[in-house]
């Protein structure tokens, strides 16, 4: 069922956005017009952000109070460079996820949003936001779909994961899309019969958008161009794909498809988006939310040009920002402005969050992403059973699941784990669970929750 643009856009987005203290529509004012400002106002209008966002948790936060004072510095200070912020101790995700408490401001007065996060490498965090973080947030993605001539309250649809915590989760969930004339689709099956379910459901929608993972959308793709089905009467401007790499080839045969271009939008669960692709094929960082750091093996800068791991720091978040935080990503900065007039700083991501399809013996295709899913209800329901897990399907329908095991020790995370997916894939899967004190890397250093064994033709 549809909703009405004029509905989203005058009367639930405003109304919402009351509710929840947050003002999103002030913020797209400001970065609709921000970003026409050149590099060096932007970049120095950012580290004005940097200096408040540090010197503040410096005084009011407990981690990093204690952790700067080991390193004498001087929270009161506006002058210092980057040179100086290199030497603040960086924060990884077990530093969040050991000492939550700690990264709290506790004289913050205000909204908070909380949430939690599975993540890529199959570790759990929960995490908070302010309002002026989730403000900006949305401000950003809105922005980002206007470069692609989307306007609040377009017809969109969604091919994304659904959450497994109960049933009034998922009906407040559809509730919200239709409020904001968005058709939500479970980007987890992907066997043929549900591809022809989705399909007709987006032919009769007919969104402006799609948005989701590029593995569901090409799997959705290869469906319809294997079937010569005709996607004509469909005028979608654009299909913007977060989450995991999108390959060349992928990005091809669903432009074909669909007749439209492709865009990648890239962040993390810890902060949300902040980098988008503009239609002259950019990413394009939004100074405004995030600050962003490339870092070699030695923690220095690369030059423009080279990759190195990518660190993030929140300019919006005043209740738990995360400062100088590891992504597990790799990427690097670009030098130049886009033929887009935009000011905004480029960069290149070489590694991005990676997801696969597996197959069971039925011939039933899922994606990889309903074990970071499950992985949430599990944290959801139980925060301290599972810290880390990794996911292997040895056979086709046999998964061994390391767990690293957190404070928690009476089962009911592991078994929630295992009967939600059961419930998933099917009674006739078999999951092995196995206790680990850690869990390797790939040979090319990522850290993955998933792999897939099963050699498939």
């Amino acid at each position: 069922m549809k909703g009405s643009k004029y509905f989203t856009k005058q009367v639930y987005w405003p109304i919402v956005q009351k509710i929840k203290s947050e003002h999103a529509w002030g913020a797209l004012t400001d970065l609709l017009e921000s970003q026409w400002s050149n590099q060096e106002e932007l970049l120095s209008k950012q580290w004005e952000l940097v200096i408040q966002t540090v010197n503040k948790a410096a005084r009011e936060i407990p981690y990093y109070r204690r952790s700067y004072r080991k390193i004498d510095w001087d929270p009161t200070s506006a002058e210092f460079t980057y040179e100086h912020f290199l030497q603040l101790p960086v924060v990884k995700k077990e530093n969040v996820r050991d000492n939550l408490a700690q990264f709290l401001n506790h004289y913050f007065n205000g909204r908070i949003t909380r949430g939690s996060t599975s993540g890529s490498t199959g570790k759990g965090l929960r995490l908070c936001y302010n309002s002026e973080h989730e403000s900006y947030s949305e401000a950003a993605r809105w922005r980002a779909k206007s470069w692609w001539n989307i306007e609040i309250g377009a017809p969109q649809v969604t091919i994304w994961g659904r959450p497994f915590t109960g049933f009034s989760d998922r009906m407040t969930q559809i509730f919200k899309s239709y409020c904001m004339n968005t058709l939500l689709i479970s980007g987890f099956d992907l066997q043929e019969k549900s591809l022809i379910d989705i399909w007709n459901k987006i032919s009769r929608f007919k969104p402006s958008i799609i948005y989701g993972y590029p593995t569901a959308i090409f799997t959705l793709a290869s469906y319809l161009y294997k079937h010569n089905v005709d996607t004509s009467n469909l005028d979608i401007k654009v299909i913007i794909t977060p989450g995991e790499t999108i390959t060349y080839q992928q990005r091809r045969l669903i432009e074909k498809v669909f007749g439209c271009k492709t865009a990648n939008e890239y962040g993390c669960s810890e902060t949300g988006g902040f980098v988008y692709e503009c239609p002259h094929g950019s990413w394009h960082i939004s100074t405004e939310l995030t600050f962003i750091e490339f870092l070699d093996e030695k923690g220095q800068p690369v030059s423009a040009g080279e990759t190195g791991e990518i660190y993030i720091t929140h300019l919006r978040n005043g209740y738990m920002p995360l400062i100088r935080y590891k992504v597990g990503d790799i990427g690097g900065p670009l030098q130049g402005v886009c033929k887009c007039g935009r000011g905004l700083p480029l960069m290149k991501v070489s590694v991005a969050k990676e997801s696969d399809v597996f197959r069971l013996s039925s011939g039933k295709q899922y994606s990889a992403k309903i074990f970071d899913y499950i992985n949430m209800a599990v944290i959801k329901a139980y925060p301290s059973s599972i810290l880390q897990f990794r996911v292997t399907q040895k056979r086709f329908d046999i998964f061994d699941i390391e767990m690293i095991l957190g404070f928690d020790r009476s089962g009911q995370g592991e078994k929630l784990f295992c009967d939600l997916a059961m419930k998933q894939l099917g009674t006739d899967v078999h999951i092995n669970t196995k206790e680990v004190a850690s869990i390797d890397r790939e040979p090319s250093g990522k850290l993955r929750y998933f792999i897939s064994e099963v050699q498939d033709s």
